[in-house]
């Protein structure tokens, strides 16, 4: 079979990891000969300072406590006289860079991490980072640790390349039985996996979700046991015609997992023996058939008809602030990087799009309450708290979300009760904090949160299990759904794909550390491979771990279970005549809602001001508008004019046209006041909006009516008179947001019958809202007469919320992408320093990719946002860029971005090439020791070795070139393994970064040791500064980056970088190589 190139090409660029070598043995000795080495040279320094410990001059007394002084630092001594390094002395960073100053000699790319009791030191070509992952047992390192019995060891388990750690992973599906899904000589199991695992069709009886339509899936294809096909070919046709075909990947280039803790347990992907392959968003849907043929010739095909899909499910999630008589909380991480970590929430939900939409904060300074209290400094609650609180309740939950919600579904008004229209799957996420006074007496701001259901989520974050609950509860999610059994995750409840990042999102937590069979709630769970335990479902305490994502992933149970939901609902459509549309499971599709009480929007999607507040339609509560709030994403609708009896809202816009709205004319719900809530279309000018009720409310003119008909004097509650009365006293019973009336018929009663029902004590006389409603026809609207009761006139707001942003149907993630800020937008680089190109690789490792740098060669991790460097040849700059999708082509040489890759910056900006007077050695040594101790290489290299230098040992080496006239010149290689000749005239070309010459080097030398006003001129040219900082000015406050001089008593300058805008004393000078502090980072001395 001829394979074309460009699907090859596809096929490559879908894998998850770069091809590994499987040379692990020789890979695995040398690490090990590496640590071997530097525990050799960790155990002499131990022994060093155990004898420095026997000199009492080397001693300090501290509380009684011995304490060692060496080079600068006090280490805490152990019974044995051993040093350790405790952050009692002054803290932690002070316990840090004592261990630093302890072990100098560990450079990179080896690093240590000080573990109080003792250090971890790892390499970090074949070592990870040990803080990053918060893991206790490192596997790969040399360790010293004052209380284990070996003081000096190393661990060498699992020294591979991550990316050759693979090959040994385990296969999760891979001793499950496969269930073959095709028509043909070709047999093998198919799965479409988006946030969860799908099968073609039956999932139902598997308790697992079905197909989203119109969402990205990974396909995978598991061949029946004992058939390993060489390589599978795929045709994709769409209603029976072809769209493409392609190969898919293969079992060893599966998409990683989202590991996030190392350990010494192999890892585990989906399969080893699976082929793998994405499915773009506009081809999942009803109408795909699929053909597979291998190499030699079998072939499988799943029909149209055999594939069952579930609707293309949207959901709204707008986004508000509230700070109630105190400010409003700070802005979360999803407000902040709405599109980064919308596209990580988006991964854990059968959604086909979600659209967040922002408001802008809003501070209340005034609360008026739906039983008409006023508060303007706190509120008065027993045990306020982020379950509790009255402002929490009536205020952000009640007349805000619920609010937004019912202004958004076009419901102008309700009753003071948390009710919403639930016209289509929306959910309002609040953030609050209320001021309130507790009864101890105590006044403190509260923040509420932790609460989901009803259409909205009260959250105190908005990353982890909280939020993901929440939302797992406003989406019909009960805790614990199934019970224990179906709330952790399993063998067959699924994995998820990212198809933000281009991962595999696993259902085991690898922070669970088990050995053997485990308790969860009532029962007990077998864990994966007796070592690795499961995650747990969000609405079963959320337990994960995710290297990719914030938010833990449901079990099948659930998004099975989520999906029916919100396939049970209308969605807004404005193609359809009503305004919706509902989603077909026969014919897998939607179709126009014929008839519906909602309203349909007149605009969708536009900026807003929602009008939300209390009004009394009796005239007793205090009625109050609230200030407008402003919302980036609402929809606008032609709401019905008001009828007799009922109250209304005037709303005048700037062009002095009014728009009236009507408004429920009964209180809904006992003494409490009515809430109105409505959008009302910015773009409009809305300058005021005045509520009126009826003078003689028709509810007053029905309850009177109902009074003389039953000859009574007044209506009774259920628990007046100790259940004793006269036979035809009248009650009234508030019941699912209505008000039920009732005829006694006996004098001594019980409880009501069923809601419309009569017994033999109670006759059922009507709902009152019904029997008001008939009498509207025949009351005369002017004749009820008008009271305004609130009104108020809009505030100029020239500020706008963010823009709304969408998720889903091939939107969003590049957004992610485009939203990380470029090296110029970075306020604090401009104020660091770096000498060479691998510092500041390093840092923008630390910056864009969590201590990660691919370069395309030895690391080209295929994920959105992962971050990249290339070699531009054409401008010969060192580039940086984040790569938007997983199907990126070459990289721009422009300095610009493209629709694959966003342009971060280049290191030529930040690199400083001339010789660092403070860092250069300026002491009687050759210039090849001086070249090699600036760049901390051991040798420099040859142009006869150009082509032996790597990525990941010898990026940027530096190279010597011996001329004919016995003078040395020195460069830095661009790109490893690659050159031609040397430059040879003094400057750089595209393969190489001229540096200096020995005669350059010598006039250096000789002009920073000439005096010290020339050498100083030297370092303030290097760091563009026109002079030193002195300490104390600016009331000991300075800029990042900036050079202090220190005239100290042994008669040398010595010189200090400041590392924070505000310090204290420079750290003591001494003979240690490293005195530096948290304020200052020391570099040398004149």
């Amino acid at each position: 079979m001829n394979v074309k190139p460009i699907t090859v090409a596809i096929s490559a660029l879908l894998c998850g990891y770069s091809n590994v070598s499987f040379a692990t043995s020789s890979t695995q000795m040398e690490a090990v000969q590496q640590l071997e080495q530097m525990k050799a040279k960790v155990l002499q320094r131990v022994v060093e300072t155990k004898t420095l410990i026997e000199d009492p001059t080397n001693i300090e007394i501290r509380d009684g406590k011995r304490f060692l002084k060496y080079n600068g630092y006090l280490y805490s001594i152990t019974p044995n006289n051993l040093p350790s390094f405790m952050p009692f002395v002054d803290g932690f960073d002070y316990a840090d860079r004592s261990a630093e100053a302890m072990f100098d000699f560990i450079q990179a790319p080896w690093k240590l991490v000080n573990q109080m009791d003792g250090v971890y030191i790892y390499n970090d070509q074949f070592g990870y980072n040990y803080m990053e992952h918060m893991d206790k047992d490192k596997q790969c390192n040399v360790q010293y640790l004052v209380g284990d019995k070996d003081l000096v060891s190393t661990a060498t388990k699992d020294c591979l390349p991550y990316n050759a750690a693979l090959i040994d992973a385990h296969g999760f599906i891979d001793d499950q039985p496969i269930v073959n899904h095709l028509n043909g000589d070709l047999a093998a199991q198919i799965r479409f996996i988006q946030n969860q695992t799908a099968e073609p069709a039956g999932n139902a009886e598997k308790d697992q979700q079905r197909i989203v339509s119109q969402r990205e899936a990974l396909l995978v294809l598991t061949p029946m046991v004992n058939h390993e096909p060489k390589s599978i070919e795929l045709k994709i046709y769409k209603d029976g015609v072809l769209l493409e075909s392609r190969q898919m990947t293969n079992p060893l280039q599966i998409l990683e997992s989202d590991r996030a803790k190392q350990d010494d347990r192999k890892d585990v992907v989906y399969s080893k023996r699976s082929f793998t392959t994405v499915l773009p968003w506009n081809w999942v849907e009803q109408g795909l058939s699929l053909q597979f043929e291998t190499y030699n010739g079998l072939r499988g095909e799943l029909a149209a008809d055999d594939i069952d899909f579930a609707a293309p499910a949207h959901l709204d999630l707008p986004m508000i602030r509230i700070g109630m008589l105190t400010e409003p909380p700070a802005a979360k991480p999803l407000e902040l990087k709405t599109a980064h970590y919308g596209s990580e929430l988006f991964q854990r939900f059968p959604l086909a799009s979600m659209t967040f939409s922002h408001y802008l904060p809003i501070k209340l300074d005034k609360i008026v309450m739906s039983n008409g209290d006023i508060k303007t400094e706190y509120s008065d609650y027993a045990s306020p708290g982020v379950h509790s609180g009255d402002m929490r309740e009536d205020i952000t939950k009640s007349l805000i979300q619920l609010g937004i919600a019912n202004a958004n579904y076009g419901v102008a008004s309700s009753g003071a009760s948390q009710w919403q229209a639930d016209n289509y799957p929306a959910i309002v996420m609040g953030h609050s904090i209320g001021r309130y006074k507790n009864d101890k007496g105590e006044v403190g701001n509260y923040t509420h949160g932790l609460s989901g259901g009803n259409g909205m989520v009260l959250l105190s974050n908005t990353t982890g299990n909280e939020v993901t609950h929440e939302i797992g509860h406003a989406l019909s999610m009960g805790h614990y759904p199934g019970g224990y059994a179906n709330a952790t995750h399993g063998a067959t409840t699924g994995w998820g794909y990212d198809a933000y990042r281009g991962y595999m999102a696993d259902n085991l937590n690898w922070w669970s550390n088990v050995d053997g069979e485990y308790a969860y709630g009532d029962i007990m769970v077998t864990p994966y491979k007796t070592y690795y335990g499961y995650g747990t479902d969000p609405m079963g305490g959320g337990g994960f771990d995710s290297s990719t994502s914030s938010y833990p992933l449901f079990t099948g149970y659930s998004s099975k279970r989520i999906q029916h939901y919100l396939e049970s609902k209308d969605y807004l459509d404005a193609t359809s005549a009503s305004g919706y549309s509902h989603w077909n499971a026969v014919t897998q599709q939607f179709e126009a809602v014929a008839t519906t009480t909602k309203l349909k929007p007149v605009q969708q999607g536009v900026d807003v001001m929602t009008v939300v507040g209390f009004y009394d339609p009796q005239q007793t509560n205090t009625s109050y508008i609230y200030p407008a709030l402003y919302g980036s994403s609402g929809n606008v609708y032609d709401l019905p004019r008001p009828v007799a009896g009922q109250c209304w809202a005037t709303v005048t816009y700037g062009d002095n046209t009014q728009q009236i709205i009507g408004l429920e004319g009964a209180r809904k719900n006992g003494g409490l006041s009515n809430k109105l809530h409505f959008n009302l279309a910015r773009d409009r000018n809305p300058q005021t909006v005045t509520v009126e009720c009826p003078q003689i409310s028709l509810e007053t003119i029905v309850r009177d009516e109902l009074l003389a008909h039953y000859d009574q004097d007044s209506f009774y509650d259920w628990d007046d008179n100790n259940r004793r009365g006269n036979i035809g006293d009248v009650f009234e019973y508030y019941r699912n947001g209505r008000v039920e009336l009732f005829a006694l018929k006996t004098t001594t009663y019980w409880y009501f019958p069923g809601s419309g029902s009569s017994n033999h004590q109670w006759e059922f006389i009507g709902y009152l809202d019904q029997i008001i409603a008939d009498k509207q026809p025949t009351v005369d609207f002017d004749a009820l007469g008008r009271v305004t009761v609130d009104s108020r006139t809009f505030v100029a707001n020239t500020e706008y919320p963010a823009k709304a942003l969408t998720i889903g149907k091939g939107q969003g993630y590049d957004l992610a992408i485009e939203s990380q800020p470029l090296f110029t937008e970075q306020s604090d680089l401009e104020n660091l320093d770096f000498e060479t190109m691998n510092q500041f690789d390093l840092w923008v490792a630390d910056r864009y990719g969590k201590g990660e740098l691919n370069n395309g060669v030895t690391h080209k991790r295929k994920r959105a946002g992962a971050v990249y460097v290339h070699i531009n040849t054409e401008l010969n700059t060192r580039d940086y860029f984040l790569m938007k999708t997983i199907t990126a082509g070459e990289f721009p040489t422009d300095h610009h971005s493209n629709n694959d890759w966003k342009y971060l910056g280049s290191a030529e900006s930040y690199v400083n090439f001339d010789f660092n007077p403070l860092k250069l050695n300026r002491q009687n040594l050759s210039n090849i020791e001086r070249v090699k101790n600036y760049f901390e290489q051991s040798a420099l290299f040859t142009w006869d070795q150009r082509t032996t230098t790597t990525w990941d040992s010898s990026n940027s080496a530096v190279f010597i070139n011996p001329t004919a006239e016995g003078v040395n010149e020195y460069f830095i290689q661009r790109t490893p393994a690659q050159g031609g000749e040397f430059p040879t005239n003094k400057a750089s070309n595209r393969d190489w970064i001229y540096l200096a010459d020995d005669n350059s080097l010598n006039q250096l030398i000789l002009e920073m040791s000439t005096n010290q006003a020339v050498f100083e001129q030297l370092v303030l040219d290097w760091y563009k500064q026109d002079s030193f900082g002195n300490w104390g000015e600016n009331g000991k406050r300075g800029n990042v980056g900036d050079i202090y001089d220190y005239h100290f008593h042994d008669g040398k300058t010595h010189y200090y970088r400041l590392k924070t805008t505000s310090y204290g004393y420079f750290p003591w000078p001494s003979e240690s190589p490293d005195p530096s502090n948290g304020h200052w980072q020391y570099i040398s001395h004149y």
